[in-house]
């Protein structure tokens, strides 16, 4: 390489000042080949000028090069400028290029120098020491991998904002008086720390009843926390004794585990599935409230396992008149009750609309549990199969059963087809009077699916229609 052709570029070796000469490299119009950074710690920082030139850069890069500045390598000052001048030079997008060399190692850089302020933050421990002007100053020693003691200064300044304290490392000092700035000096020597303090004691007091032997797992401890950390943690030295010892605790614990009587917070609760038996057993024989909660523990089909819970009918025992949707919504299972969603809405404006009062009607579904396929944070509908309504058919039968209803209003094909067999077309056979076994069943649209089809005025009032054939049939037969 020819010498005389570089330009040889002074600085102290911080994100700062590397900053101030690059920019006056790059208004030079400097290329990279042409530079020769040599850091000296004997000069100043410097800082940035209100007159320097702007340049415009991608967030991205000035955040991970000024943590790629701490890494531990002559070279990253070069790299840093080559990356600079590539993305002043056409190549504006070079931060999305993640398979580009350059980059690649850039990342690496800074997720190196990430990783070692992390174990910085965790792994620092102050030890007190009493000052001669009779204050107390705290005191730690840290030996990180990469030059981080400037980069992590601020996260100590907010932590422990009123003590005064000194963190030293072989490369840097950091210094916080309590107030001001932090301020930095040489590196120093293991031995200008101290190696215990009066509250030591008590610190590995509190670990060890803290270190909870049943959730022992030596990798993650060590992935976490390396070895070469312990020698300066004061609570180290316990550790290989914990860890020896965990089986051996967790037996004892085991062992001398409290009976549920003992607990100091009473009787232990029931489980839900003990819970709900005593509530069948307390219910009365054969009522629609001893249905309703058998039902929960329904496992005919598989829909029971997504489900939140099974949605019972609802309404008078016995009543006039009983409505079968297809199956709860997402509303519904949350709730646990009927038609409480936007298609509830919708029925109790058309019931009102027919002359029908809800709290006079009985409202179910032919399945009890919400089919649903999950697309996000949403659950959309699908529809169930035959097998799902067969599994349902007897809960929706003793339904029935008792409360006798005189007329029975099936909402959409799947409840129609459900009580009166696969012949039954919505689009013949909607808004008729069908005698079955002594009942007078009517079909018409699920309310689902006029909010599916937009709230079209005239197919709302023409369900609204189909609802007074079922109140004026009451009125008829003076059934009250």
């Amino acid at each position: 390489m020819d010498t005389d052709a570089l330009t040889a570029v002074r600085f102290h070796p911080d994100f700062s000042s590397w900053q101030q000469r690059a920019r006056q490299l790059l208004v030079d119009e400097t290329p990279p080949q042409r530079v020769w950074w040599q850091p000296d710690h004997t000069r100043k920082r410097e800082t940035a000028s209100s007159s320097a030139t702007a340049i415009r850069v991608p967030k991205a890069f000035i955040t991970q090069a000024r943590a790629a500045s701490c890494y531990r390598s002559s070279e990253r000052w070069a790299l840093l400028y080559h990356l600079l001048w590539r993305l002043t030079h056409g190549e504006r997008h070079l931060m999305q290029l993640a398979g580009d060399p350059q980059v690649a190692r850039l990342r690496n850089y800074a997720k190196a120098v990430s990783r070692d302020a992390h174990k910085m933050k965790a792994f620092v421990r102050f030890r007190a020491v009493d000052t001669t002007d009779g204050d107390r100053r705290y005191i730690a020693w840290f030996e990180p991998d990469h030059f981080i003691v400037e980069y992590a200064a601020p996260f100590f300044q907010r932590r422990f904002a009123n003590m005064r304290w000194s963190i030293l490392t072989p490369d840097c000092c950091a210094h916080w008086e309590g107030s001001g700035k932090v301020w930095f000096s040489e590196g120093a020597d293991k031995a200008a720390a101290p190696d215990n303090d009066v509250v030591e004691d008590t610190w590995r007091c509190y670990y060890r009843h803290i270190f909870n032997p049943a959730r022992v797992k030596i990798q993650a401890m060590m992935a976490e926390m390396p070895q070469k950390y312990w020698k300066n943690l004061p609570e180290s030295r316990l550790i290989p004794t914990l860890i020896q010892e965990a089986d051996r605790r967790v037996a004892a614990m085991a062992k001398d585990a409290k009976s549920s009587e003992r607990l100091r917070c009473g009787p232990r609760p029931a489980t839900p599935a003990q819970a709900l038996s005593e509530a069948i057993q307390k219910s009365e024989s054969g009522s629609i409230q001893q249905l309703a909660l058998a039902a929960q523990s329904c496992r005919n089909c598989p829909l029971w396992q997504p489900a939140t819970q099974a949605v019972f009918g609802e309404g008078p025992v016995p009543a006039r008149i009983m409505l079968i949707g297809e199956q709860p919504g997402d509303n519904e299972d949350l709730a646990g009750k009927p038609f409480v969603g936007p298609a509830g809405e919708l029925l109790n404006r058309a019931l009102a609309a027919a002359g029908l009062s809800r709290q006079e009607l009985y409202i179910t579904n032919t399945v009890k549990h919400f089919k649903f396929r999950p697309q996000g944070r949403r659950r959309l509908h699908e529809r169930p199969s035959q097998e799902e309504i067969d599994a349902c058919s007897q809960w929706l039968a003793a339904e029935i059963e008792q409360v006798q209803p005189s007329i029975i209003i099936c909402l959409g094909m799947t409840a129609a087809r459900a009580q009166l067999g696969e012949n039954v077309q919505i689009a013949r056979d909607r808004g008729k009077l069908l005698a079955r076994q002594g009942r007078q069943y009517l079909i018409t649209v699920h309310p689902a699916h006029l909010l599916r089809s937009g709230n079209n005025p005239r197919e709302i009032q023409r369900f609204v229609a189909d609802l007074q054939v079922a109140a004026e049939k009451l009125n008829s037969l003076g059934i009250k």
